[in-house]
């Protein structure tokens, strides 16, 4: 059943596992490379399974794009896709994330995998890559950079991961994707680790106001789908999320998907976070405002014995107008159905 569960879904093309030997403080950095890849069996699929599993759920990657000011990772990486050679690209780009060491005084060493995948579910391709200190678990054998015991292998045990989807990286690329706008994610592991390793990977959020509060919208209207909400629901669900965004927006606070999941439910507050964060949605752990999109989520609703109002805000300004001096509320461009039902 765990075969099954874990790795099934993936086509690995295979994995490799670097080591990198440094103290904080000192900048002498040994690289001790792997000798070749490692044969895939069942227990490499478990342990990719694993982490592509947990890395959406259990945890909150940050959606970004390729910086483009240290170029050298992604031009290694163009050049993989060309000849298909995991291995010298691994030894290629853990020779550049050895620069990166020796260039920071207070960084660390540790274990630097390499893995490519083909989601079989969303036929998508991914390379993976994850630094580990194997201090929890000794997960990686030192003496021939193998896997060893994963049964305990979490993300927490994890310095910092980066996943680029490298099929949507070259469709944005020839302009064949403009709905993707971003394709790499990286969950953040310690402070510190992930500044030098977003560093060496050259990755930036990118994310605008405008795209980030897009996707929580999208991945708001998808989840009260897949949930079955019905209509009061789905307007209780986008209201409430609204009134949080516009308040930390009032008071120059980070919109946390975190806190809008708990604010969605109370008693399940990992459900719309880690519906949210996945790689069909891209959602980041931080959001940032933009008005003219959060409006799409507001729905304004008003009613009493003489009259009921609904719209949605997003209509404001178009087909709606509200004279705030005069506290007029004006409808244009009205429905046929309803002009029918108005006597003249």
């Amino acid at each position: 059943m765990e075969l099954k569960k874990f790795g099934h879904n993936l086509d690995l093309k295979g994995i490799v596992i670097h080591q990198l030997n440094k103290n904080a403080g000192d900048r002498k950095v040994v690289l001790k490379s792997a000798k070749q890849l490692i044969t895939v069996k069942d227990k490499e699929k478990i342990f990719i399974g694993r982490l592509n599993d947990s890395y959406h759920k259990k945890s909150n990657p940050t959606y970004g794009i390729f910086a483009g000011t240290q170029p050298a990772f992604k031009e290694t990486l163009d050049t993989y896709l060309i000849n298909n050679d995991l291995f010298s690209f691994s030894v290629a780009a853990a020779t550049l994330y050895k620069a990166t060491l020796e260039n920071t005084i207070s960084a660390t060493g540790g274990f630097l995998i390499f893995t490519d995948f083909v989601n079989t579910d969303n036929k998508n391709r991914y390379m993976l890559l994850l630094t580990i200190n194997n201090k929890d678990g000794y997960v990686v054998s030192e003496k021939d950079l193998t896997l060893e015991d994963i049964k305990n292998l979490d993300l927490s045990k994890v310095d910092v991961a980066c996943m680029i989807n490298l099929t949507k990286w070259k469709n944005v690329e020839a302009g064949a994707d403009m709905e993707a706008k971003t394709y790499l994610s990286f969950v953040r592991g310690n402070k510190g680790v992930s500044y030098y390793f977003m560093s060496f990977i050259d990755c930036d959020n990118k994310t605008s106001n405008t795209e980030s509060s897009r996707r929580l919208t999208k991945s708001l209207d998808a989840y009260a789908t897949e949930k079955n909400y019905d209509r009061v629901g789905r307007i209780t669900l986008k209201n409430k999320v609204y009134d949080y965004c516009i308040d930390c927006m009032k008071n120059k606070k980070e919109i946390q998907l975190s806190a809008i999941s708990a604010v969605i439910n109370p008693e399940d507050i990992e459900a719309f976070l880690q519906f949210a964060s996945s790689d069909e949605y891209g959602v980041s752990e931080t959001i940032k405002g933009d008005k003219t999109q959060l409006k799409r989520i507001k729905y304004i609703m008003y009613h009493d014995t003489k009259y009921t109002v609904e719209f949605d805000l997003d209509l404001l300004g178009k087909e709606v107008v509200y004279n705030v001096k005069r506290q007029e509320l004006t409808f244009k461009k009205l429905p046929e159905a309803l002009i029918s039902q108005i006597p003249t």
